[in-house]
């Protein structure tokens, strides 16, 4: 077997090209890394996105050793198991399935975090959810399980995510019973279940100047209660609907989509009746896919007003499951 020199590894970590951003998925993958930036320190100071998803055992003294020489690190997705303290140095986003009891402590070490993402799974199976002893003021965008996120939120907040389990109850309660209103959120999106009847305005209540939701998993109501249920959103500019229910009786037929989509902007069924005036004030896209399972199907169709006028502009018959709906 050749035996390779240091030098020879000292040349090798010189060919390596500068990358922004490095993914771990073993622990060699992680030795690799640390031996290659010890011997390059400049590849190590160009990376500031780290994503590490470690499901086996790895030393955990590796991991550390690996921020020292990530310098300028400021966004970091760290997918493990059995840590509990404190092992990096960090900025901006971090995106975890710590538990949230052990994330406490890491929360508060590293108070400068904006964008935190935490796992659906990692719920507490308590009713205080551990964070709320930490200082979450930093926090500009917050994903997470609804039942522990609704007790975190904070008046800072610009982009909100909230995520339902199985056993996770319905989101307009937990909106309704947020510590304070959220005066800046211009983004959000929920998982819903089909009793959250009242959904949209526990939104409008807690979420005032909204500009983007996204709702997954929600059935349409009668289109004239969402119409005046929206209105209670004056900055509501784009709408995007994710549902297994069907839109129409027939999918992607244009006619039964108009009127539809018209309904929920206009709060008219007659065509004959719709006006400037009535239209929502700042409404300018609604994108629903309907009909949806869980390997995907059922149909995508995207509505705005380029000309000024209502009109289709994108419709998908079975799209697959991991079609990005946005």
């Amino acid at each position: 077997m050749p035996v390779i020199t240091r030098k020879q590894h000292f040349e090798t970590a010189q060919m390596v090209p500068l990358q922004a951003g490095k993914r771990i998925r073993s622990p060699a993958d992680l030795e690799d890394l640390v031996a290659t930036f010890a011997l390059n320190h400049q590849l190590g100071a160009f990376v500031d996105t780290l994503d590490v998803s470690l499901q086996s055992a790895f030393p955990l003294a590796t991991l550390r050793q690996s921020f020292f020489h990530l310098p300028n690190l400021t966004d970091l997705m760290l997918i493990i198991t059995g840590v509990r303290r404190s092992i990096a140095p960090l900025r901006n986003y971090f995106r975890t399935n710590l538990r949230h009891h052990a994330l406490a402590d890491f929360l508060s070490i590293h108070m400068s975090i904006t964008d935190l993402d935490m796992l659906c799974h990692t719920h507490c199976p308590r009713s205080v959810c551990p964070l709320r002893r930490v200082d979450l003021s930093n926090l500009l965008c917050l994903s997470g399980p609804a039942h522990c996120v609704y007790q975190l939120t904070c008046p800072n907040l610009t982009r909100l995510t909230m995520t339902l389990n199985d056993a996770s109850r319905s989101v307009g309660p937990l909106l309704r019973s947020m510590p304070a209103p959220l005066p800046l959120l211009y983004q959000l999106t929920l998982d819903i279940r089909d009793d959250d009847h009242d959904v949209l305005n526990s939104i409008a209540f807690t979420c005032p100047a909204l500009r983007k939701l996204k709702l997954l998993e929600q059935t349409p109501r009668s289109g004239l209660s969402w119409s005046k249920a929206l209105r209670r959103l004056p900055e509501l500019e784009e709408l995007l609907l994710c549902t297994g229910a069907p839109l129409v009786r027939k999918k992607a037929d244009l006619s039964l989509e108009r009127q539809a989509i018209l309904t929920w902007i206009y709060g008219t069924r007659r065509v004959a009746s719709i006006s400037a005036t009535k239209a929502h004030p700042v409404l300018y896209h609604v994108g629903v896919w309907y009909g949806a399972g869980k390997y995907g199907g059922g149909c995508v169709t995207h509505w705005s007003k380029p000309s000024g006028v209502w009109e289709r502009t994108i419709s998908i018959l079975e799209p697959s499951a991991d079609y990005v709906f946005i």
